[in-house]
């Protein structure tokens, strides 16, 4: 499948849509990034039959989106994380699938590919109690941290996460050193430790899968297998990589975000996903 990149400019975004709308009949998918891209070039029918567009990021996806749907273009959708958009009941937009749970990482790890994953991550075959177990335990770790991203992102982004490691912080026991984390979000920030540490450790109705941001579980599990190996840690980009890989059509099928784009084919008459 063909891969099309782009300024992060929506307009020029929209005129290659329309260009290919021009010379071809089949789906035309928009997706935030180049690893989206990747995976998605895996389970969607191949170029010319299908188009994959990145836009280098959620905002350009949007835009172009709206340019798109208002000049009459057909056969166009996006593919986007949910990102904390559904706890905050931001409107859909038409056209445009979140993926299941927060984003893809999150959506992965919630698939039967885990597994896999698990395996090849943690070099051992682990019975399946043992890899819930495990997965139970960071995500609720990670969840920890969504909370507090949530809370950051509701008070004009106080808190700075770019350069967060959240891996960096589970001792040798796998235990999640969350007050060394706080300390480090709140460092020069001049804001109450204490308040933080309680909205991070105070309980929600938000499912964990919800709230829980895709690389601060990656950077987790990078750690947390790093210790179990007893070897150094892969980098949250490679496990990321391998989470896509692991990723299969029929862990695909699985979703809710599969079911959507099926639907989505029956209303559009035009054919995204194999049927095998």
């Amino acid at each position: 499948m063909a891969l099309q990149q782009h300024q992060s400019n929506p307009v020029r975004i929209a005129n290659e849509v329309g260009m290919l709308r021009s010379g071809t009949s089949g789906p035309i998918v928009l997706v935030e990034g180049a690893t989206d891209t990747r995976l998605f070039r895996r389970l969607f029918i191949p170029s010319p039959r299908a188009r994959v567009i990145h836009c280098k990021g959620k905002s350009n996806l949007l835009a172009a989106i709206g340019m798109v749907t208002s000049r009459g273009i057909t056969g166009v959708l996006g593919i986007c994380d949910a990102d904390f958009d559904r706890l905050l009941g931001v409107p859909a937009v038409k056209n445009v699938f979140a993926v299941d749970h927060h984003d893809t990482e999150i959506m992965i790890s919630a698939s039967p590919a885990f597994s896999h994953f698990y395996a090849e991550l943690y070099e051992r075959e682990a019975d399946e109690r043992e890899m819930r177990r495990t997965r139970e335990r960071l995500l609720s770790y990670a969840a920890t941290i969504g909370k507090m991203r949530l809370w950051s992102l509701q008070n004009g982004g106080k808190l700075g996460f770019k350069t967060l490691d959240a891996g960096g912080y589970i001792e040798q026991d796998g235990t999640f050193n969350l007050e060394s984390c706080i300390g480090t979000l709140t460092a020069t920030k001049g804001l109450d430790v204490n308040a933080l540490l309680s909205i991070a450790t105070t309980s929600t109705e938000s499912p964990e899968t919800e709230i829980s941001c895709g690389h601060d579980l990656t950077s987790l599990l990078d750690s947390d297998a790093s210790i179990r190996r007893r070897s150094q840690t892969l980098g949250r980009d490679v496990i990321e990589k391998m989470l896509r890989l692991s990723f299969d059509a029929q862990a695909f099928s699985t979703t809710n975000v599969y079911s959507t784009l099926r639907s989505w084919e029956k209303q559009e008459q035009l054919k995204l996903i194999p049927d095998n």
